[in-house]
């Protein structure tokens, strides 16, 4: 237990539910809610003696309730001086009050949902902030928490075109944004686009990918979906998940990978337990490998779980979409990804 130095906590709650998520979430009354994170600050408790490098709060919109202050407080015995904790946030939500109290608890990281800066697009995906909320928010953290921000963007909405995104990307640039993700829209099995029969358009997805990909070229894109400024602003709990380090997940919806083992929390909001998704040699190496060549870096030779999947692998794999030298393997192109993922399958 003492080796795992990641810990991503689930807050399940969101004022509204947006028409693309599906990501386990609830809209629920305040009495739930404080029962909620009763029972999480309790579960921590388990934990209290690991200094942990990253801890990531994520949702759910953890900044929608109040409470989220006594769980930052329940885990400042987690923290030492160069933890990156981050937590996500809704930008309608953002007042001085919850920076300065996100301050106060050594949150050094915000990771903020724009989504889109497009106020019709956002209205009609149920998203309740406006372009506006989204500046007011970046000017707030700034002066009062922290300018280490992250904005997440998505495209593929079919109503989104060029224009809105060299929008965004000149926002990023003006304001100097240290992080941002561009996440294609997807139909989720339970979000209500995929319910009302919404239909992607593939091309058009594909070539706002490659436009976002060009209109970046200023930043450091060392993953497919994330740009950085520069290496300092990379997101080190992320960079867990993609070098397989093992992580603590915990909250109703989290999951976890400790031990080889990967799980899922289920259960119900106040009565959790963790679920087994897999243990097995076959689905470690395929994760391990998917979610290296996400990155620039790759495969790292040195490093022992990642040498025994490619040793697992070498003889597969199609070797004219990777470039391979003593130290490491990677995507000649992120876009070829797929393609040699799918040649294993």
């Amino acid at each position: 237990m003492n080796q795992v130095k990641h810990l991503y906590i689930h807050i399940p709650f969101c004022k509204h539910l947006c028409s693309y998520c599906d990501f386990v979430r609830f809209v629920k009354d305040d009495k739930t809610i404080t029962k909620y994170f009763d029972y999480l600050i309790k579960k921590l408790k388990k934990y209290k003696n690991i200094k942990f490098d990253t801890i990531y709060l994520g949702g759910g919109t953890p900044n929608s309730t109040n409470e989220i202050y006594r769980l930052l407080q329940s885990i400042q015995s987690n923290i030492h001086n160069k933890t990156e904790l981050t937590i996500e946030c809704n930008p309608e939500f953002v007042t001085k009050e919850q920076a300065l109290e996100f301050k106060k608890f050594h949150v050094n990281r915000i990771s903020l949902g724009a989504q889109v800066l497009d106020d019709q697009i956002l209205k009609k995906y149920k998203r309740h902030h406006t372009t506006k909320d989204v500046k007011k928010a970046i000017k707030i953290f700034n002066k009062y928490t922290t300018k280490n921000i992250s904005l997440d963007f998505i495209y593929g909405f079919n109503e989104l075109t060029n224009k809105i995104i060299d929008k965004e990307i000149t926002f990023i640039l003006s304001n100097k944004i240290k992080h941002v993700s561009f996440y294609s829209l997807e139909l989720k099995d339970k979000s209500e686009i995929t319910k009302n029969k919404y239909q992607l358009n593939d091309e058009l997805i594909q070539d706002q990918c490659e436009y976002i990909n060009k209109k970046m070229s200023k930043y450091n894109h060392y993953e497919i979906s994330n740009w950085s400024m520069n290496k300092k602003y990379e997101s080190k709990h992320n960079l867990g998940y993609w070098n397989s380090k093992e992580w603590i997940g915990i909250g109703y919806g989290a999951f976890g990978f400790e031990r080889k083992k990967y799980y899922k929390i289920s259960g119900s909001l106040l009565n959790w337990k963790k679920t087994l998704i897999w243990n097995n040699k076959k689905d470690l190496y395929f994760q391990t490998l998917m979610m290296a060549l996400r990155t620039k870096y790759g495969l790292n030779l040195n490093n022992k779980d990642h040498k025994e999947t490619y040793d697992f692998y070498k003889d597969k794999l199609n070797k004219k979409l990777l470039l391979i030298n003593k130290k490491n393997i990677k995507c000649k192109n992120f876009n070829l990804l797929n393609t040699i993922l799918l040649d294993l399958i």
